[in-house]
């Protein structure tokens, strides 16, 4: 399969494409006021006479956070910021970039101050935003040189909140505000809210138009597609319990956007647990945008049928006659050591029965492998020969899965897998009990 990743989506757009999602992302957040009240920023601003003398990296610096600290600061304190050290930067760009922050900045309250990270303080933030990276992605350094700038609360309500941070491009002592920097963190930034819109509206179809270039392999037919956003939407809608307002953004940058959801169901919803989804951009030359967000593959029941019906339960206890006259008589059969083996055309089955003298009269079954097209099945839709598309159009998520999933009746826990030919087509098929 030609694919890059598991539970990856590749998104590729254009300029033109990604600055309208800014445009929807910033209708949709708008610029809300906030950290309102006296403090050293508010005489800060109202200080400041437009210029073109360049500025200082801690005049900058404090031109940004006036900007973040208040919205009623921005459009002054974009106006103080001499064309050559806005690097490029648009006023529609710089401003959704301060709301961003701005919103993030409310947890902790109000900015009273500001510092420069230190050197080893950069190291270690720009090794978490870089983390995992490998040489499949982009990473920071193509970025350049850079002063990593943190507000600063001495009221923090939530000092464990992630701090909130911005960067200024530096060109061998030359500050500016990095405009590619912040322009493409928007960009990534505003293509990975629009997945969670189109999730928390419920519009699969418009997820499955988002999505459908993420997959270049023939499998992935246009049934698969829509397959896969159905389930994602369902998935949201089931298992995770936060609300889009409340995700947490731990990474703002433009190789790497990370989200903290908060509360999620976990796998058999016995538990709430939290879950991450982020943004990269793959290294290749295209750009792509790739979200990294792990969707459980959920499966329910399975029983062994033969010929269309059920037959046997996982777990559960058989006599031996019982299963003959179930299933016939199998072709082989062993048994040694608390296993019996029973071998018909095409699958093999496992017990766990209490031997003696090689004879056993009653087996818990445990282990079913199918390996041939035959009278055998797990259900009507899961067979040996079916192809890999045919398989995601019943279980849409088991390519992010390593093609495996299990599900837990009242006997045990059971892991079901499979194992594919060069061309796509399954050639065995195991279910058995989860060890461990």
């Amino acid at each position: 399969m030609n694919r890059k990743g598991d539970s990856m989506k590749l998104f590729k757009g254009s300029a033109r494409r990604i600055l309208a999602v800014i445009m929807c992302i910033s209708m949709a957040f708008g610029m809300s006021v906030c950290l309102t009240g006296c403090n050293f920023f508010t005489g800060l601003s109202k200080g400041f006479k437009t210029s073109q003398k360049e500025l200082s990296k801690a005049e900058l610096a404090r031109i940004v956070v006036v900007a973040i600290s208040d919205e009623r600061n921005v459009s002054d304190a974009f106006s103080k910021i001499p064309e050559s050290q806005l690097d490029g930067l648009s006023y529609s760009v710089f401003a959704e970039y301060c709301s961003v922050l701005r919103k993030n900045s409310q947890v902790h309250g109000t900015p009273d101050s500001f510092k420069f990270l230190t050197e080893s303080e950069k190291t270690a933030y720009f090794s978490e935003i870089d983390a995992d990276a490998g040489e499949q992605f982009k990473t920071i350094d193509e970025y350049g040189d850079m002063e990593v700038v943190e507000l600063v609360y001495s009221k923090d309500r939530d000092s464990k909140a992630s701090p909130v941070r911005f960067i200024l491009a530096d060109n061998d002592g030359d500050y500016s505000l990095g405009g590619k920097y912040i322009t493409d963190s928007m960009f990534a930034y505003a293509f990975i809210n629009h997945y969670f819109d189109m999730i928390d509206d419920g519009n699969a179809d418009g997820l499955e138009a988002v999505i459908r270039s993420s997959y270049n392999s023939d499998i992935y037919m246009n049934s698969v597609i829509k397959a896969k956003a159905d389930f994602i939407v369902e998935y949201y809608k089931m298992k995770v319990k936060t609300s889009t307002k409340d995700y947490e953004l731990k990474i703002l940058s433009p190789t790497h956007v990370l989200y903290r959801i908060p509360e999620t169901f976990s796998d058999y919803n016995d538990a709430l647990v939290s879950k991450n989804v982020s943004l990269r951009v793959y290294n290749d030359g295209s750009n792509g945008f790739c979200i990294q967000d792990h969707i459980q593959s959920t499966i329910g029941e399975i029983s062994l049928f033969k010929n269309g019906a059920s037959k046997l339960r996982m777990g559960s206890t058989y006599s031996q006659s019982e299963i003959y006259r179930l299933l016939g008589e199998p072709v082989l059969s062993t048994a040694s050591n608390g296993i019996v083996a029973l071998a018909y055309r095409g699958v093999t089955l496992r017990f766990t029965a209490d031997i003696k003298d090689g004879k056993w009269s009653a087996g818990k079954l445990f282990s079913v492998v199918v390996r041939n097209q035959g009278d055998f099945s797990l259900g009507g839709d899961i067979y040996v020969g079916m192809n890999v598309s045919e398989l995601l159009l019943v279980y849409p998520m088991f390519d992010e899965c390593n093609y495996q999933s299990s599900f837990k009746n009242v006997d045990g826990e059971f892991t079901l897998a499979f194992t594919f030919d060069d061309f796509g087509n399954v050639t065995r098929i195991d279910l058995g009990e989860s060890v461990g």
